[in-house]
């Protein structure tokens, strides 16, 4: 597994595995949440919280032009017949150039626009150096300085719980 401090921006694209899920937090909604489980169902969108040694990949948007510049969960929309799961390796695959698994929901789900709804998993890195293949920038950032961080406003809905996902001993620096 590679440190977090290995990450590369603009590199070019290589094949490397990933897990399930994908999210494309850049779709407006109402700022609405909800955790009701009788929803009915809405075409998914998945976001990666990717944790190493206590500190979340985040990638930098490079578009729309109104989100360019702020950060976000990798990820992005769920294909029909397709898992949550295979979503998130399959775009983090696409996006970053690594292989990761797992699909432990995270904090709330997230009404966007057209019958969409986005949902964060928390996955592990399993191979490979996180490069920005989609995105600006990628960067890793510990509890702190997710605080600090110019989020998309749809992954704000999550700040709390990511922030004490990184405070976990089991997600702590060793």
């Amino acid at each position: 597994m590679e440190s977090p401090e290995r990450c590369q921006s603009g590199s070019s694209a290589s094949a490397v595995s990933i897990s399930p899920s994908d999210s494309n937090s850049a779709i407006p909604h109402d700022g609405a949440v909800t955790t009701d489980p009788a929803r009915p169902t809405e075409r998914e969108v998945v976001a990666a919280a990717i944790v190493v040694d206590g500190r979340l990949l985040l990638a930098q948007r490079v578009r729309p032009p109104e989100l360019a510049g702020q950060w976000e969960l990798p990820g992005g929309k769920v294909e029909p017949g397709e898992t949550a799961a295979a979503a998130l390796v399959r775009e983090i695959r696409e996006e970053l150039a690594i292989e990761v698994v797992g699909a432990q929901r995270v904090g709330v789900d997230v009404p966007l626009s057209n019958g969409l709804v986005l949902r964060a998993y928390r996955t592990s890195l399993v191979s490979g150096t996180p490069r920005a293949l989609d995105h600006a920038a990628v960067k890793w950032v510990d509890a702190t300085e997710l605080g600090a961080m110019d989020l998309v406003e749809n992954d704000r809905a999550w700040l709390a719980e990511l922030a004490a996902m990184l405070r976990e001993p089991s997600s702590a620096p060793s």
